[in-house]
């Protein structure tokens, strides 16, 4: 009989290369190693992979877009600034209409709106008036000139920004936030290319922001108190911030709740004088009766880190009687922020059932969680993914060889178990050639351990030093935090619950 490991290897089915194209932000050397291995278990699903995976992704994001929107999260703040955003959300939609409606024609677009500087002109009429000209931008000169996108590069810049100081005046802070965007903008796009006399488009965005945060609009006070803690375009300073998070906090934003409970984490150099874990779960909690599911994300992976380090849980006050409880609490904590679109909570959660550290290992869920954070965007949920596939179709070959007469009068507990085991014996750990774990990587080595492994956990490997400060910056090190250390076993999964032995 033949295996499925001779039918497939890195992207070749059948002696034949697969022809794919690239999807989810992978390579096209990824894409077709991934439908190659999925066409050995579910032919039908790969085959309608590159096509209905995107699809999936933007449905997800579209529903993590909509619990997360601003509107959503100014329905706790004052009726003022929620009706200022809902002011500007409507004109976009509007501008867009008339646009489509005059066959592209601004002049014919603002007929009728009072824009002269002598005209009194409605806040609704200076803000459609700035969407309408400022949308304009000047020809790019070639294919890679991004600086061309910026709103900044529009020929009639100055006076769509000057439509917005009008705005502003007449005690619109919106305008501000809109004029903060448009430099934040340019500095993404361009780097201040299209700014006179050296000016730091970071700076500018700060002083817009600070003009609508002075005035108490959450949304500024949340960039600006962002801005404080990380230095953009003005002085780090972590105490500032964390007064201009709180301004945002009271009129309830919850992403300033979430940075909140973050400083107060104290994990950072310049936020370890500030760390107070009760105040951090606190935060967190709020966050997440907030709908913010990056909170809840945080509470878990705390709860987690609480089950094996005594010391944070004295911190916290002890929320939990036994270590047992802190992963129960931590698990079920992921788990509702991985239901609610959180990529890197579908990661971590992939990464846990993938191992025995928490007594959980399912390897059907861990290839869930991996497809779900892969989906959302998460591209280091590829080389786990690939794994886990691989894994188990070795557990499969193996099983076949073997010619089990007796596997199917076994039970089904017994069937799972030896399945687990065989593909656990065929995990990456046992492969002559490993791959750099860095997800942008794709080189092999070209002799059976010539990479190094982290010397950590040593379950992956670098081609160099720099993929592995790479990798370690993009997730390594909270996987090593929250799940390489064996703990607490005596766990089990059922009805979609975790639940302990009794």
């Amino acid at each position: 009989m033949e295996s499925m490991s001779e039918h497939t290897h890195d992207g070749v089915v059948g002696g034949e290369p697969l022809q794919i194209p690239a999807f989810l932000g992978m390579t096209e050397q990824q894409s077709r190693l991934l439908v190659a291995l999925y066409n050995e278990t579910d032919p039908e699903f790969a085959k309608n992979m590159p096509t209905a995976l995107p699809v999936a992704a933007q449905q997800l994001s579209s529903e993590y877009e909509k619990r997360n929107s601003v509107g959503k999260k100014l329905e706790r703040a004052n009726v003022k600034w929620a009706e200022e955003y809902k002011l500007f959300d409507d004109v976009q939609h509007e501008a867009v209409e008339k646009l489509s409606t005059t066959d592209m024609n601004i002049d014919k677009a603002a007929e009728g709106l009072l824009l002269e500087d002598n005209e009194d002109g409605s806040i609704h009429d200076l803000v459609l008036g700035s969407l309408l000209y400022g949308g304009i931008r000047r020809e790019p000169s070639g294919p890679d000139d991004r600086a061309s996108m910026s709103p900044v590069a529009s020929p009639n810049f100055e006076g769509a920004k000057h439509l917005l100081e009008r705005a502003l005046e007449k005690g619109y802070t919106m305008a501000a936030v809109q004029i903060g965007s448009f430099y934040m903008q340019e500095e993404k796009l361009a780097a201040g290319a299209n700014l006179k006399d050296g000016q730091d488009p970071k700076l500018l965005a700060y002083e817009w922001y600070k003009k609508a945060a002075d005035a108490f609009n959450p949304m500024a006070c949340h960039k600006l108190g962002f801005f404080l803690e990380n230095g953009i375009g003005c002085k780090k300073d972590i105490k500032r911030a964390i007064e201009y998070y709180q301004k945002a906090y009271e009129q309830g934003y919850p992403d300033s709740a979430h940075n909140l409970g973050i400083i107060y984490q104290g994990y950072a150099e310049d936020t370890a004088s500030y760390r107070d874990i009760k105040k951090a779960i606190e935060y967190f909690e709020r966050a997440k009766q907030w709908g913010y599911s990056a909170s809840c994300n945080a509470l878990g992976r705390m709860y987690l880190l609480m089950s094996k380090n005594n010391d944070l849980a004295k911190e916290a006050g002890n929320p939990g009687s036994e270590p047992e409880d802190y992963i129960v609490t931590g698990i079920e904590l992921m788990e509702d922020a991985a239901n609610n679109g959180d990529a890197d909570a579908m990661m971590m959660l992939g990464l846990i059932f993938g191992s025995k550290d928490y007594g959980l290992y399912d390897m059907d869920k861990a290839q869930n969680y991996m497809e779900l954070a892969l989906v959302r965007g998460d591209l280091e949920a590829y080389n786990y993914l690939v794994r886990i596939l691989r894994a188990k179709m070795a557990a499969r070959v193996a099983l076949e060889k073997e010619n089990l007469e007796n596997f199917e009068k076994l039970s089904q507990a017994d069937k799972e178990k030896l399945i687990r085991q065989l593909a656990k014996d065929a995990t990456p750990d046992s492969a002559s050639h490993r791959q750099c774990a860095n997800s942008t990587c794709e080189k092999k080595e070209q002799e059976p351990g010539s990479f190094k492994r982290c010397g950590r956990c040593q379950r992956v490997s670098y081609c160099s030093r720099e993929c592995q400060k790479e990798h370690w910056k993009n997730g390594h090190r909270t996987v090593l935090e929250v799940v390489m250390e064996p703990h607490q076993r005596g766990f089990y999964y059922q009805d979609g619950r975790i639940a302990r032995e009794p």
